[in-house]
């Protein structure tokens, strides 16, 4: 098949699957099968997938034999193409990416199925971390060959953080066409779910929208459950390559430096708090010494990138 006329049908969804079968969800994954035959795309990117069985049941309604899933983040990548190989990064938590391998008569390419944490509070800090640890592995395992990003980042796509990401991978949004939003929401009243591609002057992407968005028999359920994100790419696709050094990346590293500087500040306080707080006081301070450790991990490893980033701009910089 020639470049040219390569399409290639993509789809994320989060699935909500449960880790242990309950008497609900046989009717649900029902109606997501028939939700997936529906759209019939070449290539799933699927999160909160926890069994086998449910996984099974997926790519047999796609027809796709090719199968990449991370059972411990319960993320997956089924296709009707070849798989060349397979990676993923646990993010924390219980989230993560996986990164599926994939060949086509035009060349092989990466489709990655993401699952980040949702959430205000202190969840914000430990998103932004799963965010340039996101970024971090993309840019490791794509280095010169095209790339979709698919999956729920717990982010609404009208909030800062998921500018963020574009910034650090110079990627594109392909549910967002000249500055407006093609998709609609996903979950609740936002849209947390994404498909990001290599930036290029030419959008290689057409009907970009939600699907699957039939699949609530419980209005009870409406705010917890996803609807899925389809987008079709066209040959143009296969011809991107991604930045080695995206012009928002240094921007948004500081940005993220900065936030998790002000989180560890937040959890400093705290503990100085714990410390006048009789029986309750030890597990505060135990909860919020966990939280810097982990905030100051992520830092380092943002302020590394920061310094890698300034020594390849000026390569006189000793190591």
């Amino acid at each position: 098949m020639k470049a040219a006329a390569f399409s290639l049908v993509v789809l994320t969804l989060n699935v909500a699957g449960p880790r242990r079968l309950h008497q609900g969800w046989p009717t649900r994954r029902e109606a997501i099968l028939a939700g997936l035959k529906g759209v019939g795309a070449d290539v799933d990117a699927l999160q909160e997938v926890w069994r086998g069985d449910d996984l099974s049941a997926l790519a047999g309604a796609d027809g796709h034999a090719s199968r990449a899933f991370d059972e411990s983040l319960g993320l997956a990548v089924t296709s009707r193409l070849p798989l060349v190989s397979t990676a993923s990064r646990d993010l924390g938590g219980g989230y993560g990416v996986l990164r599926a391998r994939l060949r086509a008569a035009g060349g092989e390419f990466d489709v990655y199925s993401a699952r980040l944490e949702s959430g205000e509070g202190d969840a914000l800090p430990r998103r932004l971390g799963q965010l340039f640890r996101t970024a971090e592995f993309v840019r490791a395992q794509s280095a010169g060959r095209p790339f979709v990003l698919l999956g729920d980042l717990g982010v609404g796509a009208d909030e800062r953080d998921s500018t963020l990401l574009l910034d650090l991978l110079e990627a594109r949004d392909l549910c967002v066409s000249h500055g407006d939003e093609v998709c609609g929401r996903t979950l609740a009243d936002r849209r947390v779910d994404y498909a990001l591609i290599p930036y290029s002057s030419r959008l290689p992407a057409a009907n970009a929208r939600a699907v699957l968005t039939d699949l609530l028999p419980d209005e009870d359920e409406a705010a917890a459950l996803h609807f899925g994100l389809s987008a079709r790419l066209d040959g143009a696709f296969l011809k991107l390559k991604p930045s080695a050094a995206p012009p928002g990346r240094d921007e948004a590293l500081a940005s993220i430096d900065d936030a998790l500087g002000d989180a560890i500040a937040e959890q400093n306080r705290r503990v100085l708090e714990a410390g006048w707080i009789p029986f309750l006081g030890a597990r505060r301070l135990a909860a919020a010494s966990d939280a810097i450790a982990e905030l100051t991990a992520v830092q380092e490893e943002v302020r590394s990138a920061r310094q890698r980033a300034v020594k390849r701009e000026s390569p006189s910089i000793p190591e």
